[in-house]
């Protein structure tokens, strides 16, 4: 039997073979992986609501996998992807009350990455960097007068892991050069733990017996923990799919599919009635929305996915979930009051003034604020920096917009310009509403250090031979 003449194999004429290889094609293609690899967390948040030890077993895996491959094969781009889900899962671990310390995820990022930065060689960093920890150091040295040693592991630990996780961060994205592939695979590992964060407080809502709503946040559309946690993860998740979405080298499916988890997630953000994580994701979506918009080829996605999830928000998702809590949803976001943290933060101020070199020292500011508020907790890391620190938490909050800069001024794309923007833009959101208690601000200000590089050309005798041997375009894996 003859075939026609040209580059088709005797195989490729078989409707059988071709449906074969069309099948291996779709189910090894990104479109599949990345529905799969989201919508995997569902059941998984399900499950982890029925036993503790799936939960366990979840944390245990990721960070083994974090561990093996920070140690054997030390690759920035897949430890990157880790460090997402991380800082992602954080508040799922603490949740669901497996993190075995409460810092756990800050630890985990600066474990990983140091491991990584050290297998590789790459002991050189940002000077500045090192110089915003450092600058945090010196007024460590004055509670060790008067506060039990326990005390004060515990408030350096709370108070300085947050500040150690950012220098790591920034030291390891430093280092990193990603392509516009490697992002989104990135932006897909940070959605999937906010989807089973979201899928929890969706559960939690349709399942309880008494729903009340008020002017304040509501632990139980939180899952049962910490509102202000909650909505900043699932808001920083917001943001990873909403950035996910403008790749432009995706297609129109994934790219709904991408918008429709960014309504979810926006959706689950709002029930907690904590504002904070909505204002944290629309503030990094309006500062990567100033770049994007300067890049032609993606200006036209920009104005219609931003034009989507305006119309689908305001007379779609907002109408019913304000009749859902009868009207409380519109009366919490329209509310401008601040919660009592113009009061922390004056506090945080009056220290500052009475002790201006060296200031109270890491934890010590919780005497202020207790004064002047009912409360302990720094919420803006800011004036926290400027109480505990003194002079050189002033220095180290300049050095930190040097870096932000810096970093801005060194991405050369609209794309790598408007990552930049949108991480610092989260991250110092984040650190004035909740300053550090999570990884998340220490982990976004880092990623925003990162080199965004042009995906590879294949010419197209590469790509036949690619083809000719069943290697994927985009994750290199024989199909």
């Amino acid at each position: 039997m003859s075939y026609p003449s040209g580059n088709i194999a005797a195989g490729e004429m078989n409707p059988r073979i071709l449906a074969g290889r069309r099948f291996r094609e779709f189910v090894t293609g990104r479109a599949f992986l990345t529905l799969g690899f989201i919508l995997l967390h569902i059941p998984l948040a399900w499950l982890m609501i029925q036993s503790k030890a799936v939960a366990t077993f979840h944390l245990f895996i990721v960070i083994c996998f974090g561990l093996w491959w920070a140690i054997i094969n030390p690759r920035f781009e897949r430890l990157a992807m880790v460090g997402g889900y991380v800082v992602s899962a954080e508040v799922m671990w603490r949740m669901m009350q497996v993190s075995p310390i409460w810092e756990f995820g800050k630890y985990t990022i600066i474990v990983l990455f140091g491991i990584a930065l050290i297998k590789n060689g790459r002991l050189q960093g940002p000077i500045l960097a090192f110089v915003f920890f450092c600058l945090l150091l010196p007024s460590a040295v004055l509670p060790m007068v008067n506060v039990d040693s326990s005390t004060l592991r515990g408030d350096i630990s709370f108070y300085l892991s947050g500040p150690l996780a950012l220098a790591i961060s920034v030291w390891f994205f430093s280092h990193v050069r990603m392509t516009g592939a490697d992002l989104q695979k990135l932006m897909i590992a940070m959605i999937g733990p906010a989807i089973s964060l979201a899928t929890v407080t969706l559960l939690g809502i349709l399942t309880t017996q008494t729903l009340r709503f008020s002017n304040n946040s509501n632990i139980i559309t939180s899952g049962g923990f910490g509102p202000n946690q909650v909505s900043a993860t699932l808001g920083l998740g917001t943001l990873a799919a909403f950035l996910a979405a403008m790749d432009r080298s995706i297609k129109p499916g994934l790219k709904t599919f991408l918008l429709l988890v960014t309504l979810f997630l926006a959706a689950q953000c709002a029930m907690t009635f904590s504002r904070g994580g909505l204002y944290m994701a629309s503030g990094g979506i309006i500062f990567a929305s100033f770049y994007l918009i300067r890049d032609r080829r993606i200006l036209l996605q920009l104005i219609a996915g931003i034009a989507v999830l305006v119309l689908a928000i305001n007379f779609f998702l907002l109408p019913r979930l304000d009749q859902f809590t009868s009207g409380a949803l519109s009366k919490r976001f329209t509310n401008t009051r601040l919660s009592g943290r113009d009061r922390i933060a004056e506090a945080d101020l009056q220290a500052f003034t009475e002790h201006p070199i060296f200031g109270v020292g890491p934890g010590q500011a919780r005497t202020y604020r207790m004064k002047l508020f009912d409360t302990s907790a720094a919420h803006t890391e800011f004036s926290r920096l400027l109480a505990e620190h003194g002079i050189f938490g002033l220095c180290a909050i300049l050095v930190l917009f040097a870096l932000a800069l810096q970093h801005l001024r060194r991405a050369n794309s609209a794309t790598g310009k408007a990552v930049v923007a949108s991480m610092v833009g989260f991250s110092f959101l984040f650190m004035m509403a909740i300053a550090m208690r999570l990884a998340a601000p220490a982990f976004a200000f880092g990623l925003s250090a990162l080199s965004l590089i042009p995906d590879p050309v294949i010419d197209p005798e590469t790509q036949k031979h690619r083809d000719s041997q069943n290697i994927h375009p985009l994750y290199g894996a024989r199909y």
